[in-house]
């Protein structure tokens, strides 16, 4: 029920102040336009960055998907780590290719969101008080 402008043009930076929840893509030639915003998370996909104020708070996940997250997110970039305690590890230990560890990667976080999301309907709330029914998120459920 947010604003959500994929490529926002130049003329409207201003709306970069707005004083609501966003998510709104900008061209990398305006990144100095979007450094001196104080409360405003930026994503920087071309260098992979994100850059959180200290005035915003992102609490973590709930474990335990914390936990599992960081687990499976270290078999797939380090797997080196599930055997290096072992005192007769196994002779064949091989990384995944770059395009494999990608799916790989993609799978753990489409899983965490996955988790993270079911049951969302337990928080959908129907008003029928208007013509047509209105279903709004309610968060405290």
């Amino acid at each position: 029920s947010f604003t959500y402008v994929p490529i926002l043009p130049a003329q409207l930076l201003e709306v970069l102040s707005t004083p609501t929840p966003f998510i709104i893509g900008v061209h990398s030639i305006f990144q100095s336009e979007t450094q001196e915003l104080l409360d405003v998370v930026v994503a920087d996909l071309d260098g992979g960055t994100v850059n959180v104020p200290e005035c915003v708070h992102i609490s973590l996940l709930p474990e335990p998907l914390l936990q599992q997250t960081r687990e499976a997110l270290s078999m797939v970039l380090d797997p080196e780590l599930e055997v290096a305690d072992l005192a007769f590890p196994p002779s064949t230990i091989s990384a995944s290719s770059l395009k494999m560890q990608d799916k790989e990667i993609r799978a753990i976080f489409l899983r965490l969101f996955a988790q993270l999301l079911q049951g969302y309907r337990w928080c959908l709330h129907i008003i029928r008080i208007h013509p047509e029914p209105v279903i709004r998120f309610h968060k405290v459920r």
